[in-house]
């Protein structure tokens, strides 16, 4: 479980080069006053759910259920959906252990009350009833290896160097992506640290693209159907769709 006051922030990256040892090397170099060490691999399973309609995800809350370190939990979380300069990364707000087996229908009572909490006047309808609506739209699965990050002030944190694979539950497509997750405290003790981690990667880590984006946000863009477009037609083919498409014009001239 994380800590309310001041929760973990991770900071999403496309990893555009393989090679984890020499990003790892590079931040070494770079942050003299900070230690960087192998702690485990790591694999997880998040099921995103909403309604047919996307009712929770189109109100800015994303509902999901965590497979981790042997355990299932739901999340609960909120995000912005202001211009990407204004956003601030994914808030999570409520945490509830449950049964590899169970759903957010099993819980719509509690999942209600938590939403109903952290917002205002988002619904005019009855939430439990939406909760029990929900169904899984997204599947995303992750592989890694979890590198552990200590500050000489105390601040802990982690990257992830990981192999995601997105699935979307109503049309059954997959796409893999490599990436790299960084998880830093929000407590504003270590914003100096955190700022000095953040900058090191961003002018040193050329392997690693950011997205401001919340694994979510990264299922719904990545899986988004993509236009539908003629087949590609060979140099032949195309001259002689240009000869009838000329023999048409002249004949209705």
């Amino acid at each position: 479980m994380e800590d309310t006051e001041y929760p973990i922030v991770k900071h999403h990256y496309d990893m555009l080069r393989d090679d984890v040892s020499k990003v790892i090397k590079k931040l070494d170099r770079e942050l003299a006053f900070y230690r960087f060490y192998f702690d485990s691999r790591v694999k997880g399973v998040e099921t995103i759910y909403d309604t047919p309609t996307d009712l929770l995800s189109s109100a800015g809350i994303v509902l999901s259920k965590q497979f981790e370190n042997g355990k299932s939990y739901f999340k609960v979380r909120k995000i912005s959906y202001l211009p990407t300069e204004l956003r601030k990364p994914s808030s999570k707000f409520y945490l509830a252990e449950c049964s590899g087996k169970e759903t957010p229908k099993d819980y719509p009572i509690q999942i209600a009350s938590a939403i109903n909490n952290a917002f205002s006047n988002v619904f005019t309808i009855d939430l439990v009833e939406v909760v029990k609506q929900t169904i899984p739209r997204y599947e995303i699965k992750v592989k890694g290896e979890l590198y552990t990050l200590t500050s000489g002030t105390g601040m802990k944190g982690s990257i992830m160097f990981e192999n995601a694979t997105y699935k979307d539950f109503s049309t059954g497509r997959k796409v893999k992506k490599k990436g790299a997750t960084v998880a830093l405290p929000s407590d504003p003790t270590f914003k100096k640290e955190v700022e000095e981690v953040l900058d090191a990667i961003e002018r040193k880590c050329k392997e690693l693209f950011p997205y401001n984006e919340s694994r979510f946000e990264i299922a719904q863009r990545v899986l988004r159907p993509k236009k539908q477009t003629g087949p590609k037609l060979s140099r032949k083919e195309m001259k002689e769709k240009l000869k009838n498409q000329n023999e048409q014009d002249q004949n209705e001239a």
